[in-house]
């Protein structure tokens, strides 16, 4: 049966001072084992982002506005991969990106970030997967669950 893992980070346990990399310390994992087989990003970020925009908009196949939101598509090129595991953080040691959502060879979405990165959910995943993804993604300041139900629209 598959179902999703939820990892939610408490960034009110973490020091307002805390880096990119004890916020996120599994962003380089989750690009080299879990994002590997995704083709293509879509990231959607607020419309007053403006140089968070343009930053993608020069890697972008597809760039729409939806409102508040800019919507960018990016291929999951080598460059572009090398990108997004080098350039995430903002000034403040946050992710860039409002939300972003990795899409298969097929057009399936297999993983949402949100929220800055505040949560990750791994959708259509087995319980043994999501063992795995527990065991990467727990620590003091995360939240990690899995749910047999795979129709949660959270």
């Amino acid at each position: 049966m598959l179902g999703y893992v939820k990892v939610t980070i408490d960034m009110r346990k973490l020091k307002v001072s805390s880096s990119f990399e004890e916020k996120y310390p599994f962003w380089p994992v989750l690009w080299n084992t879990h994002i590997k087989d995704y083709k293509e990003v879509e990231i959607q970020n607020w419309q007053e982002e403006k140089s968070t925009i343009d930053e993608l908009e020069r890697i972008s196949s597809v760039s729409k506005n939806e409102g508040l939101i800019k919507i960018e598509r990016v291929f999951l090129s080598d460059v572009n991969r090398e990108f997004f595991i080098n350039q995430s953080a903002d000034e403040e040691g946050k992710l860039k990106w409002f939300s972003m959502r990795f899409f298969d060879e097929n057009g399936e979405s297999g993983l949402e970030i949100k929220d800055y990165g505040n949560e990750l959910r791994f959708n259509r995943v087995t319980e043994e997967q999501s063992d795995r993804i527990i065991e990467v993604f727990s620590n003091p300041h995360t939240e990690v669950v899995f749910d047999d139900n795979d129709n949660d629209t959270d």
